[in-house]
């Protein structure tokens, strides 16, 4: 009887004390503890899987309760009733708690410890955590640095068609075609080299450049290109020769112009590009010969006889062709040149050394001799007074571009020579050859295989990745994988031919209802989506760290980047009220 009225008197003592102090929850560690949820971004579980919280106590997780959401994103229970103010109540003390965790559990969970899939964590300061993904007890990693590429194509139905059709997230092989040139000069007026790689025959450019004053490679911003290198996507590993062209200004033709300028035959992985391959200007000038005379026969009058040039030989007697060049190819011409006091000054262009120039700028009003010259008798360029004695001077043939470039001598100068400083007019002089001064370089061609185009951290156990295209609205996989630098798990749209070592899919055969394959996904959406594992439902899930529009004019086999979507990443904060 005793014991009884103890019992009571125990009791009344409780209800005194409730009495005095309503808002108390708790009264030690057999009362009521509150943890309170505030989430943002969390997608509805389907399937029977639904959230669980968990407090760390002293190392060990103790669930909070289970839960999921509605589509408004309000927490509710596994009946769907909506949960009062977000908060759960437990029996057990959470004034030790460190971090609290959300997990995904599978349909009938009565496992007393957290599953794998640990999906918001966040320490504990003061009474309350912030809950992020990228906490260490959750996926421990924020995605803030995931990047993406992708190009379009259909490797596995072996034909080369519907290549727009399949989606695989790699950067395709391609080749590095290194250039180390001399000699080359900058190009003014837009005017640029071009490097063109011949595969079965046909030209396929490998980039526009110029070089700067100390000769170095830069694109058309004047950039330097490191290295010499230029590198364009696929496997060029059967190209057979390199061809340098000169390219004129606001150049789009996918074509090579006609001055072909450098050229050589692929031997191993390297070329020696010269002048003289066939493919250039198709010789070497290393036999080429000139001579010339000083005359000033366009004034009639035989005055001022060392105020022209003339390239032709009189050591016979008779007038003959003085120079010794072979027909320029086409894109190049010849022009003569006379650098007088430092400034050099055109005697006109040709193509025949046998028969006069197109130009007679500065001669007077008689006929010239029938072979390439110029009389400085008048119309003098500035800094300069016509006419005027040219012994001393210096004499210049140069082969040009055509469109030409500038108004300056071309660096490619076959014949050159100083005038005698005592030369006397009608006397047949010699150009000396000066073709070991040609422009020259090597090519070295490296192919670089298939890459993973995905930048990836490592997934925690309880997560993988996943591939989508959103077909007309429908996201359909490209298959889940772990390691974005092999091949995912399935291929169930995919042809029968082999497909690459990267995460990817065609979509050939099997089309899911409402869709139909083959199917060209310009204008499409990809997505790379984190999944829980096992995962409740087949549709994506709501952790997307890559998501990229695809072109509407895309072309297959061109690289496209994905934005990065992390900043869209749920998030909360539990709040411990003890």
């Amino acid at each position: 009887m005793y014991r009884i009225f103890l019992f009571i008197g125990i009791l009344s003592m409780l209800f005194v004390a409730c009495d005095k102090d309503k808002n108390i929850t708790t009264m030690g560690p057999t009362g009521q503890h509150t943890i309170q949820l505030s989430l943002q971004g969390l997608f509805p579980l389907n399937g029977g899987y639904h959230y669980e919280g968990w407090a760390i106590i002293n190392g060990a997780p103790v669930s909070t309760g289970k839960f999921n959401v509605n589509s408004n994103g309000e927490i509710v229970d596994l009946n769907g009733n909506i949960i009062g103010n977000q908060e759960f109540q437990t029996t057990v003390d959470l004034s030790n708690t460190v971090a609290v965790v959300i997990t995904i559990e599978p349909d009938n969970d009565t496992d007393p410890a957290p599953a794998e899939t640990h999906y918001l964590a966040g320490d504990v300061n003061g009474s309350a955590a912030m809950l992020t993904v990228g906490h260490g007890s959750a996926l421990a990693n924020d995605f803030s640095s995931a990047t993406g590429e992708y190009i379009l194509a259909t490797p596995t139905n072996g034909s080369n068609t519907d290549e727009k059709s399949g989606v695989w997230f790699l950067n395709p092989p391609s080749t590095t075609f290194g250039f180390n040139l001399s000699g080359l000069e900058v190009l003014a007026n837009g005017y640029h080299y071009e490097g063109w790689a011949i595969v079965n025959g046909q030209p396929v450019s490998t980039g526009k450049f110029n070089v700067n004053s100390i000769g170095e490679m830069v694109d058309l911003n004047g950039n330097i290109i490191s290295n010499g290198e230029l590198q364009i996507g696929g496997d060029f590993s059967s190209t057979t020769a390199i061809v340098l062209t000169i390219e004129p200004d606001g150049d789009v033709d996918p074509a090579p112009a006609a001055t072909h300028y450098l050229a050589g035959d692929v031997v191993g992985s390297s070329v020696d590009l010269s002048v003289g391959h066939p493919a250039a200007l198709g010789d070497d000038f290393n036999s080429a010969s000139g001579k010339y005379i000083l005359a000033t026969p366009t004034n009639g009058n035989n005055t001022n006889e060392n105020s022209g040039i003339w390239f032709l030989d009189l050591s016979s007697g008779m007038p003959e062709t003085g120079l010794q060049l072979p027909a320029p190819p086409t894109g190049w011409e010849y022009e003569g040149w006379t650098v007088i006091n430092g400034i050099p000054v055109t005697t006109g262009k040709f193509t025949d050394p046998a028969m006069a120039d197109f130009s007679a700028p500065y001669s007077g009003s008689q006929s010239g001799p029938p072979f390439p010259g110029e009389d400085f008798l008048m119309n003098a360029p500035a800094g300069l007074t016509f006419p005027t004695d040219i012994a001393g001077m210096t004499a210049v043939i140069s082969i040009e571009p055509s469109p030409d470039d500038a108004a300056a001598p071309f660096t490619l100068k076959p014949l050159a020579s100083m005038i005698p400083a005592d030369a006397v007019d009608h006397t047949t002089y010699d150009l000396g050859n000066n073709a070991t001064t040609f422009p020259n370089g090597t090519v070295s061609i490296t192919v670089n295989g298939a890459t993973q185009g995905l930048q990836l951290p490592v997934l925690p156990a309880g997560w993988e990745y996943e591939g989508w295209a959103v077909i007309n609205g429908t996201p359909v996989t490209t298959g889940k994988f772990t390691d974005p630098a092999t091949a995912d798990l399935t291929a169930p749209f995919s042809g029968t031919m082999a497909a690459p070592p990267f995460p990817g899919e065609d979509f050939l055969v099997n089309p899911p209802s409402g869709l139909s394959f083959p199917v060209d996904l310009s204008g499409m959406t990809v997505v790379i989506s984190i999944e829980p594992s096992p995962d409740d439902d087949e549709i994506p899930f709501t952790l997307k760290p890559l998501v990229g529009m695809i072109p509407a004019n895309a072309v297959d086999h061109v690289i496209y980047q994905m934005d990065n979507n992390s900043t869209g990443f749920p998030n909360g904060m539990a709040s411990i009220k003890n």
